[in-house]
């Protein structure tokens, strides 16, 4: 059974190299360096406005680390066809999981400490901690992660796996009594918490003999996390998409389309269903304005909106070349020079909408108005050299593409 996990794990490995390959292009890790580098700068610009002995300070180090203790989850890297073949291994199966088990802490450990480190100079501003307190929040962290993928662990068992509601309950409130401990009493004691709950977990649930479908429905759910954060980048096989009647898009299909041109209705319907092109602007558009409203360097926050609207215009444009593998299309009695005019139609105005958006996003907490105007500036220029200029190079590559 070791074997088995060892040649899954690897597979496993090969497969995320996969997409991760896809998912780190150059644009998202262009994107990625100035995220981090923004909420890096601004996160120690905020650092010396806070003071000591604020009450707020520790309940949002409370609520971080309960949500860091949710952060990775048991990978068991179970298949649907183990209860047929893997049936009389049963009893093998807990060694199985218990390579499982560690593979999966070894991550979420790696992850917790991560976050514990983000968040220590925001505890050291706001809080007087000591070494032995500083170490005391990580051993802390690290003791309510191991607890938590416990509590996954017995929602797999046969005896525990009907018991949903009492495994949500331990997800939140083991992490929750362990992080008030911390916070609001003392480090020490928030260690000796956590670390009373992860013994008493393992002496409360000690028969752990696996069910397999709630291990199969869990490991599925897993994967299809994985796969839906990879869909957002390139094509999953994995992932089906629904579909359904959305009528509250056919107002926003009208004004895109402005009118009865087949290629622009077309287009601004793809547009609007096409939830690859669609949900990448839209969440790039929420990701740039919320670097708009939170970064307080003007020439930062400005050079981030020119990025975010480049990067939003160029994840559109690939729509123009998307109906040409349709032989229908062609027969429609429309000059490609018309056609050229509506996708330039559809372009202009998503980019304009979502531009405007991040330029308000980036008046931020301080009513910045110079700022404001100088990104408007700025947007307006980059909009109009994006729709004019910059669209027709890309067509005319796309097109000896397609």
């Amino acid at each position: 059974m070791s074997r088995l996990f060892t040649k899954r794990r690897q597979r496993h490995f090969m497969m995320l190299l996969k997409y991760w390959r896809l998912v780190f292009n150059d644009h998202f890790v262009i994107a990625l360096f100035f995220l981090f580098g923004a909420l890096a700068y601004g996160y120690s610009e905020w650092l010396p406005t806070l003071s000591a002995n604020q009450w707020w300070p520790r309940f949002m180090l409370i609520a971080w680390f309960v949500l860091l203790a949710q952060i990775g989850r048991l990978a068991t890297l179970i298949k649907r066809p183990d209860p047929v073949f893997l049936l009389p291994q049963v009893r093998a199966m807990d060694g199985y999981l218990r390579r499982a088990y560690l593979y999966s802490l070894v991550l979420a450990e790696g992850m917790t400490l991560a976050g514990t480190f983000a968040a220590l100079p925001f505890a050291l501003t706001t809080e007087r901690l000591s070494t032995v307190d500083i170490v005391a929040v990580f051993l802390t962290a690290v003791v309510t992660k191991d607890d938590w993928l416990f509590t996954a662990r017995k929602s797999i068992s046969l005896r525990w796996s009907k018991q949903g509601w009492r495994t949500q309950a331990e997800y939140w409130l083991n992490p929750l009594l362990a992080a008030a401990a911390t916070w609001l009493v003392s480090p020490l004691l928030g260690l000796a918490v956590a670390v009373i709950l992860d013994v008493a977990m393992r002496l409360v649930y000690r028969e752990l003999t696996i069910d397999w479908q709630a291990a199969v429905k869990m490991e599925s759910n897993r994967m299809y996390s994985v796969y839906r954060f990879f869909n957002l980048f390139t094509d999953v096989p994995s992932v089906q998409g629904n579909v359904k009647r959305r009528r509250w898009a056919n107002g926003l299909v009208r004004w895109l389309s402005n009118g009865h041109r087949p290629w622009a209705y077309l287009y601004a319907r793809g547009f609007v269903r096409n939830t690859d092109i669609s949900g990448i602007v839209i969440r790039l558009t929420l990701l740039g304005m919320a670097l708009a409203f939170l970064v307080p360097l003007q020439w930062l926050n400005t050079a981030l909106g020119v990025l975010f609207i480049y990067l939003i215009a160029t994840q559109l444009m690939p729509l123009y070349g998307q109906y040409d593998a349709n032989v229908l299309t062609h027969l429609y009695p429309v000059q490609t020079e018309e056609r050229v005019k509506d996708f330039q139609r559809l372009l202009t105005r998503v980019t304009v909408i979502e531009a405007a958006l991040i330029v308000l996003a980036s008046i931020g907490l301080h009513f910045d108005w110079r700022g404001f105007l100088l990104n408007l500036v700025f947007a307006t220029i980059e909009v109009g050299i994006l729709t004019r200029f910059y669209f027709k190079l890309r067509i005319k590559k796309l097109s000896e593409e397609y």
